[in-house]
């Protein structure tokens, strides 16, 4: 079994070549504990409830509340295009404030801006899917298998459901070779969707951004019903309540 991550060495064995396909964008991570944001009570107060998106054109931002230890965490990732003149070294510090200070709301840009962040990050987004999620005597599970882009939250709940569907197959099924088979049904399609999905959500919501200052709130539930028009999502059970720009 072959559950090493995004990186996968096991992944050559079942798909030779096989790498991460870079979508062209990126995304900047942070988390800073709630006890150093007591200046943003408003903001906190509406993230006890939801998770807010802010879009600008070529990306979007998006806070929400995470577990810490001994202190819950504001996390927010912000995606969007790098730097025209990038610089392999440089700290991405300070071109992501910038951005936000550009177009955030300035309670928002101020909270990227601060400094008592727990965790920084920035990485370039990217995605792939095996052909086939086993083939005897191999199996491959969680990142291995398949990596979706970040906008579909589901890094986590997709292993765990891998790894799920793997102990019902070999339960089920009187032979290990039938449960691989199965599994590989099963898992493989549930990679793609995720895969397509995530570049359906990349599309709307970095690629081809709509002119998000000139949606209300109606605007927007129409919009984000036909990014997900079709497809379902753990997240979006009631697609339109879940964005607001």
């Amino acid at each position: 079994m072959g559950a090493d991550g995004h990186a996968s060495r096991t992944r050559q064995l079942l798909a030779p070549g096989l790498t991460p396909e870079p979508a062209g964008y990126l995304v900047w991570r942070g988390a800073i504990p709630l006890s150093a944001l007591a200046g943003h009570p408003r903001e906190l107060e509406l993230l006890r409830g939801a998770w807010v998106t802010i879009g600008f054109p070529g990306g979007h931002g998006i806070f929400y509340l995470i577990p810490g230890t001994g202190d819950r965490l504001l996390a927010y990732a912000i995606y969007g295009r790098p730097p025209a003149s990038p610089d392999a070294d440089a700290d991405p510090g300070p071109y992501v404030r910038e951005l936000a200070r550009e177009h955030f709301p300035a309670a928002w840009a101020e909270i990227v801006g601060h400094g008592t962040h727990r965790t920084t990050a920035c990485h370039p987004v990217a995605d792939v899917q095996v052909p086939r999620a086993a083939r005897a005597p191999l199996l491959l599970a969680g990142d291995a298998a398949g990596v979706s882009r970040p906008h579909t939250a589901s890094g986590a709940v997709k292993a765990l459901q891998d790894a799920l569907c793997l102990e019902r197959v070999l339960r089920d099924e009187p032979t290990v070779g039938a449960a691989l088979e199965r599994y590989a049904d099963e898992r493989t399609a549930a990679g793609a969707h995720l895969v397509e999905l995530g570049r359906r959500m990349g599309r709307a919501q970095v690629e081809e951004t709509p002119d998000w200052a000139a949606m209300g709130q109606e605007e927007v539930d129409v919009w984000f019903r036909g990014v997900l028009a079709g497809t379902r999502h753990y997240l979006y059970e009631q697609p339109g309540a879940a964005v607001t720009a």
